[in-house]
């Protein structure tokens, strides 16, 4: 059974008397009441086809089959319908994957990817090697020179008088 997306389905009859099976190009109803060649098949109220079978197929339009479908049969002297209710996107060329593949998947991407970073964790480590390199120029300790002597403050008397040369 090939199924992909969303699948979402609804019974509103009895579980023992309806069954579903997807396929890769649509789904299989089976109404289990009546007898055989008895059953009548309709879409939306409207008889989907001639034969009387316990079974049907329902092809997907562009990949999806939705709608409600229901199965009347007699039972007796009651006519009993069954309903489905089908919103289902299939697919030909696509695979199903349960929980514990993409699980699988999933942990042994980790495990591949952890692998990688202690392997280039190793490599690096060898290519450093023990020994530390040193600053080509040591720093000197301390607080900065004193500064350039041939700047020097400014004269009072010999400064400008304008009007923004006060500002310190």
């Amino acid at each position: 059974m090939i199924l992909t997306g969303l699948v979402f389905l609804m019974l509103t009859a009895a579980a023992d008397s309806q069954e579903i099976s997807i396929t890769n190009t649509g789904v299989v109803l089976t109404c289990y009441g009546g007898g055989e060649g008895d059953v009548k098949w309709m879409k939306e109220k409207v008889e989907l086809t001639t034969e009387k079978n316990k079974e049907t197929t329902v092809l997907a339009n562009q990949g999806v089959v939705k709608g409600e479908f229901s199965c009347e049969y007699s039972e007796g002297s009651d006519k009993v319908t069954d309903l489905f209710y089908l919103d289902v996107k299939v697919c030909e060329n696509c695979y199903e994957l349960s929980g514990m593949m993409a699980s699988g998947v999933i942990f042994g991407d980790l495990l591949i990817t952890g692998a990688v970073i202690l392997i280039v964790y190793m490599c690096v480590r060898k290519n450093t090697g023990s020994t530390q390199q040193r600053a080509s120029k040591p720093r000197a300790a301390g607080a900065p020179p004193v500064p350039n002597p041939d700047y020097e403050m400014l004269n009072q008397h010999t400064r400008s008088a304008d009007v923004y040369a006060g500002l310190k």
